[in-house]
């Protein structure tokens, strides 16, 4: 699982026209922007070379001037397995 958090940055008077590209990519959901042209941006997606691809191709949309990665989280399939397992066992336990 990788879910990372952006800004995407465009003149004001790209904003919509930057959003509705951003929000046609997969696992790409746009929270908000402001007056000066930054946009809040997530993607979670479970591939995280479709991630990495997809925050790229960010710089091909007319009007993207600039992205910053503000946050990044990553888990593999196999830690996210063990830490499944052992909330389940936790839980067990506490019943």
């Amino acid at each position: 699982m990788s879910i990372y958090s952006l800004v995407v940055h465009t003149h004001p008077e790209n904003i919509i026209s930057v959003s509705k590209e951003l929000e046609k990519k997969q696992g790409v959901e746009v929270h908000g922007a402001n007056e000066k042209g930054k946009i809040v941006v997530s993607l979670d997606h479970p591939d995280r070379g479709y991630c990495s691809d997809t925050i790229m191709s960010f710089h091909d949309i007319d009007g993207v001037l600039n992205s910053s990665l503000i946050y990044e989280y990553f888990i593999d399939d196999e830690e996210s397995k063990k830490t499944e397992e052992s909330r389940q066992t936790t839980t067990t336990e506490a019943s």
